[in-house]
This record gives C-alpha cells, sequence and structure tokens, in this order.
C-alpha cells in the first residue's frame, strides 16, 4: 500500500491568524530595533558626539538628511502592530482550544506565545528606561523566541511531503537543535551590545585597540544588575568594558558563521527537502554576515544596523526550518505491502 499521510484538523481561520501574526511580530522586532537604535542617537545629526544621548529625536527631513521613518510615525507603527498582534494571538490561543479535541494543531505553543506576549508588555510598562542592558536583552529574546514559534506553529500545521532520509536526519538533528542554542546565545550577545551601547566601541573591522579582556572589565561588561550611567549633559558614559562587550560578540559572530555554515554544508550534502533547508541556511547566514561587516565599515548608520537586526530574525527561522524539516511527518505511517 501507498504511504499515508494524515494532517490535523486546521481551521482556515487558525492558518491565516498565525501567518499574519507571523508577519506582524517581525514588523515588531524590526521596528523594535529601529526605535531602540534611533532613541541611542544612532544615525544622529552629529554623529558619533551625540551617540547616547538617550531621546534625542531627529526631526530633519529625508531630503535634509534625515531618517527614513520619523521617530513619531515609527511608535505609531510600532504601537499598532503591536495592539494588532495582540488581538491576532488571543484568536490563536481561543481556536486552538476549541479545536483540540478535534485533532488540532494543540494549544501549548500558543498559550506560550501568549504568555510571552503578556511578559513583554508588563516587562515594557514596568522597566521602560534604556539604561538597563538585562532588559533589552529581555524584550530582544522574548520577541524573537516569540516568532520562533509562530513560525514553528506555522510550518506544522502545513501539508508534509514526505520525510528526509531518516537516516540523515537523525545524524543532523542534534546538531540542529544546538543550531538554536547557538544562534539564541549571539542574538542575546547582540541585544546586550546594542544594550550596553557599545555598538561604536569598535569602529574599526580589524577590531578594537586596547581592549582589555581582564576579568574585571568581562564581569563589568555582563553584570547581570547593570544600570548604565549618564553624564551632566545625559549622555550615557563608556567604560573600559564596553569595548570588550563588543568584541565579545563579534567573536560569537565568527563563532556562529563556522558553525552555522558547516551545518548548512551538511544538510545540503542530505540531499532531498534538507538540501533547500541547508540552501536557505547559508543565504541567510550569509545576508547577516555582510549585513554586519557593511554596517561596521559605513559607520553604524541606522537603517544597516536595523537590517542587522531583521537578518538575525531570518536567520533564526532558518533554522527553525532546518529542525522542522527533521521531524518526523505527523500521523504519517509506514508502507505496508
Amino acid at each position: 500500500m501507498a504511504e499515508h499521510k494524515s494532517q490535523p484538523a486546521v481551521s482556515p481561520g487558525f492558518t491565516l491568524l498565525v501567518s499574519l501574526s507571523t508577519l506582524l511580530v517581525f514588523v515588531v522586532i524590526v521596528l523594535s530595533a529601529y526605535i531602540r537604535l534611533g532613541d541611542a542617537g544612532l544615525g544622529c545629526a552629529d554623529w558619533p558626539a551625540c551617540f547616547g544621548q538617550i531621546g534625542v529625536h531627529d526631526n530633519r527631513s529625508l531630503a535634509e538628511g534625515g531618517p527614513l521613518l520619523p521617530p513619531s510615525a515609527a511608535r505609531t507603527f510600532h504601537r499598532v502592530a503591536a495592539t494588532l498582534f495582540g488581538f491576532f494571538v488571543l484568536g490563536i490561543v481561543y481556536l486552538a482550544i476549541r479545536h483540540r479535541k478535534r485533532g488540532g494543531p494543540g494549544f501549548v505553543l500558543p498559550l506560550i506565545v501568549l504568555g510571552l506576549t503578556v511578559f513583554l508588555s508588563v516587562l515594557g510598562v514596568v522597566t521602560p528606561s534604556p539604561l538597563i542592558p538585562l532588559v533589552t536583552t529581555g524584550n530582544v529574546l522574548g520577541g524573537m523566541a516569540t516568532l520562533a514559534l509562530l513560525w514553528w506553529i506555522g510550518l506544522r500545521i502545513q501539508p508534509q511531503a514526505t520525510p528526509p532520509d531518516s537516516t540523515a536526519a537523525a545524524r543532523l538533528k542534534p546538531w540542529a537543535r544546538l543550531a538554536l542554542v547557538v544562534v539564541a546565545a549571539q542574538i542575546a550577545l547582540g541585544a546586550w551590545t546594542s544594550g550596553s551601547f557599545a555598538g561604536p566601541s569598535c569602529a574599526q573591522l580589524s577590531g578594537c585597540e586596547g581592549a582589555n579582556f581582564s576579568v574585571q572589565n568581562l564581569a563589568r561588561g555582563f553584570e547581570p544588575t547593570r544600570r548604565l550611567d549618564r553624564d551632566t549633559q545625559g549622555k550615557v558614559i563608556s567604560d573600559a568594558s564596553t569595548p570588550v562587550v563588543h568584541m565579545i560578540h563579534r567573536g560569537g559572530a565568527l563563532l556562529t558563521f563556522l558553525y552555522l555554515g558547516w551545518l548548512g554544508l551538511r544538510a545540503r550534502t542530505a540531499g532531498g527537502r534538507l538540501r533547500t533547508s541547508g540552501n536557505v541556511l547559508l543565504a541567510m547566514l550569509a545576508l547577516q554576515i555582510v549585513l554586519g561587516l557593511a554596517g561596521v565599515a559605513a559607520g553604524l548608520p541606522l537603517l544597516l544596523v536595523t537590517a542587522h537586526n531583521a537578518g538575525a530574525a531570518l536567520l533564526l527561522l532558518a533554522v527553525v526550518n532546518l529542525n522542522h524539516r527533521l521531524m518526523p511527518v505527523k500521523g504519517s505511517k509506514p508502507a505496508q505491502n
């Protein structure tokens, strides 16, 4: 007999809500990065002297060299997208619970997405200060986790093709799971670097001159309870730990590049569906590296650094996609004679 495949009962409304929510949370992540970086002074009129003066709003028009999207418009779009996303998540949870007894997609992951949404909302209200790197890191990781979970839900409710070779999948699966940890750690390092205002501390591709990787600087740079200090003009004060944070992020980028590059090549050689997933992973990895290098070489322009944040999200989705490809097909039964 031919192989039989069955799919869970998923309503078109649920699929639509998941798709729209995934798009919306990606937009929210990009807008959040744009607002956070713009508020820090990235690409401000008197760059780099104005960097670190939180809340410096650039009111110049685009023709005058101002930002493509004014800060006020970015905040409006962000609020609208975040509000719509909240309603969509409630709809996803409702439909998931409603169809739980009819072979639906399950409600555990939708409930986790709802919990993350509430967490991020509360975090933004209770601790809005940009002077706490841990808050920035929590916001970024929470948004990325929400995006990854929605992407995973969307992949799992789609009609699934023939699974990959079981031997190749078994060999790659633990390495693909480790890739999720690697990407998450690198995203956390990037968020901590941004939250520590450490971006411009290493203005050259060659690195930071005089960076001192002492235990004291490492402890200071990554102190969980750290709150940044400001001078009398309201500018964030950099210290010896700032370039150390930046260089560790660069070191993490190199390790991430090597590991994901190796994993992508391994997936390509496995053939079938894994070849496509490997190609996508390598393409997103190359894009992210180019955006990072171009941002530093160009002097950290706001749009390029924002695009680097968007690239991190796309790279995460590529890794999630590879893990999905390595999962067995739901409801499939082995072929019988």
